[in-house]
């Protein structure tokens, strides 16, 4: 005698972005004895209250199921019809879209001069989509949380340009193909002190060189202050 079909098989997930995913199943070996008329795919969010209630969609076996939540994850499942009723649910998937990166540590600085700073910085979780592109910034103030200069980073780096005895704040952040990550937390860095010249009666800042064999090269001034050689910092 015809019964309802028995389970088809657990999803499988494809192209996975931040707000689909494409599932294709199976039907079952045994349709009941009767001819199979409907599929559905069933999901909901992992970890709901309320285990009972399905979104459930109609399919060919091969679907596209959007209008999901980006860096969620989701249970899914699929079952079929005759005309003797729905099949049980088959087993389960658990599918995670994907979501924009999570902020870079801090940025690390190094070699400090006058005018420049090593920067370098480690990605944070990709959230399931690859690095496509990096950046550093860095302003001059302490409550400015996007950074007025922006640069493009592909590993450690000179950051040149700076001013002299100046305090810097900077951050880094990734993009993959769901979009830009946060901000990171500010690192901080001082550069050193330049020397300070007089131009027709007036004080001005400015950076020391001195000429070794013939080439100009960044100077670090030094002064003595209680009998002790110091660098100025």
């Amino acid at each position: 005698m015809p019964t309802r079909p028995g389970e088809p098989s657990a999803p499988r997930d494809n192209n996975i972005t931040s707000t689909s995913v494409y599932i294709t199943f199976s039907d079952p070996s045994d349709n009941g004895g009767d001819a199979i008329d409907a599929r559905q795919i069933a999901y909901r969010i992992t970890g709901s209250a309320h285990a009972d209630e399905l979104t459930n969609i109609s399919s060919d076996k091969s679907t596209t199921v959007t209008g999901l939540q980006p860096g969620t994850s989701y249970y899914f499942w699929a079952r079929v019809h005759n005309s003797y009723g729905w099949s049980t649910y088959g087993p389960h998937i658990t599918v995670t879209t994907l979501n924009k990166p999570d902020a870079p540590g801090i940025v690390s600085l190094s070699a400090v001069t006058q005018v420049s700073v090593r920067a370098s910085f480690v990605d944070g979780d990709t959230n399931g989509a690859a690095i496509l592109e990096r950046q550093i910034g860095y302003t001059t103030s302490a409550v400015v949380v996007t950074p007025t200069t922006i640069l493009t980073y592909s590993g450690a780096t000179t950051v040149t340009g700076l001013a002299p005895a100046t305090k810097y704040y900077f951050r880094s952040r990734t993009r993959n193909s769901v979009g830009w990550s946060s901000w990171s937390t500010a690192s901080t860095v001082t550069t050193l002190a330049g020397v300070r010249i007089n131009v027709n009666g007036v004080w001005k800042s400015a950076v020391p060189y001195v000429k070794v064999a013939g080439v100009w090269k960044l100077a670090r001034p030094w002064g003595r202050q209680f009998g002790y050689w110091e660098e100025s910092t």
